[in-house]
C-alpha cells in the first residue's frame, strides 16, 4: 500500500516526548491548519530529523497521512529563531494558538500573517518596545483572523495586511493600552 507524501510550509509550535525516543509535534501549516504529527526515533543522536524540528522553527515538512496521525518523513529547510527575548515572545503566540485553533483547519490568512512576523521578526533587533508593540499587532492578527475580535475602526490599519513595517510598530505604540483592552476583552469572551 503506497502512501501520499504531503510538502508544506508550517510552523512548529510545540513538541511533546513519548516512548522511548518519539515526539508529538503541533504544526500550524498551510495546507492543512495546526496538525499533529509524530516523528518516531528523533531522539536518538544518529536521527536526520533531530535538529531540524527544534520547537518554534519554521520548515518545509514533508508528511504522510496515517489512521489517527501524522507522520513526518523529512524536512527540507528550516529557519529558527534563538535569541531568548524573541522565542519567549513567539512562545506567547504559539500558546495563543493552541488555545484557538481546534482541529485541521486551512487558513491562509492567518498562516500568512505568522509568516510576515516571523520573517520580520527574524531580522530586526528585538528592542523592548519592538516586542511589545509586535506581539500586540501579531495577536490582534491572530484574533481578527479567527473572528474574534469585531469590528475594530481604530485597529483595522493592524489587521488589514499581513506585512509588518516599523512605522506600523510606531503607531502600535501610541495605541498600546487601547489594543491591550481589546485583545483582554476578547480573549475574555472567548471562554478558552
Amino acid at each position: 500500500m503506497s502512501h501520499i507524501i504531503y510538502t508544506t510550509e508550517g510552523f512548529i509550535l510545540k513538541s511533546v516526548n513519548f516512548g522511548e525516543a518519539n515526539k508529538y509535534y503541533f504544526i500550524f501549516t498551510a495546507e492543512f491548519g495546526l496538525i499533529k504529527a509524530t516523528a518516531q526515533g528523533i531522539r536518538h543522536l544518529k536521527s536526520k530529523l533531530r535538529y531540524h524540528l527544534g520547537d518554534f522553527s519554521f520548515c518545509q515538512i514533508s508528511l504522510v497521512r496515517g489512521r489517527e496521525v501524522w507522520r513526518i518523513t523529512s524536512v527540507e529547510k528550516n529557519l529558527s529563531i534563538s535569541d531568548s527575548k524573541k522565542v519567549l515572545l513567539l512562545s506567547r503566540i504559539y500558546s495563543l494558538l493552541l488555545r484557538l485553533l481546534h482541529g485541521e483547519e486551512k487558513n491562509l490568512d492567518l498562516f500568512e500573517s505568522l509568516k510576515q512576523g516571523y520573517n520580520f521578526l527574524a531580522k530586526n533587533e528585538a528592542t523592548e518596545d519592538f516586542q511589545i508593540n509586535f506581539e500586540c499587532i501579531l495577536a490582534l492578527r491572530v484574533l481578527s483572523t479567527l473572528g474574534y475580535l469585531g469590528k475594530i475602526g481604530d485597529f483595522n490599519q493592524f489587521t488589514s495586511s499581513p506585512y509588518f513595517t516599523p512605522e506600523l510598530l510606531l503607531t502600535m505604540a501610541n495605541l498600546k493600552s487601547q489594543v491591550i483592552v481589546e485583545i483582554n476583552k476578547s480573549l475574555k469572551e472567548t471562554h478558552l
